[in-house]
């Protein structure tokens, strides 16, 4: 199980549940890549057991909500035009 966290901006309620949705996503794993933010293409559920990754949601602040969310993530999008890389 890979380990995420997020920041909501607005009310967890209206996040989309269950379709696919584009936020950054911070790697929770220890190592080299522990913290490395990506936007991503994702399903989230406020059930832990849906998805098989789990994902800490924060709201602006940085407060925890309390209860851990599950995620599945399609992919990673690069959000750098092609001309600039």
């Amino acid at each position: 199980m890979i380990e995420y966290d997020t920041f909501f901006l607005g009310e967890p309620e209206a996040v989309l549940q269950d379709e696919v949705t584009e936020i950054v996503i911070r790697d929770l794993s220890p190592g080299r890549r522990k913290y490395r933010a990506a936007y991503a293409e994702v399903r989230l559920s406020s059930d832990p057991d849906k998805y098989a990754d789990r994902l800490w949601p924060r709201l602006g602040r940085g407060q925890w909500l309390g209860i851990p969310w599950s995620v599945e993530v399609i992919r990673e999008v690069n959000k750098i035009p092609e001309a600039w890389r």
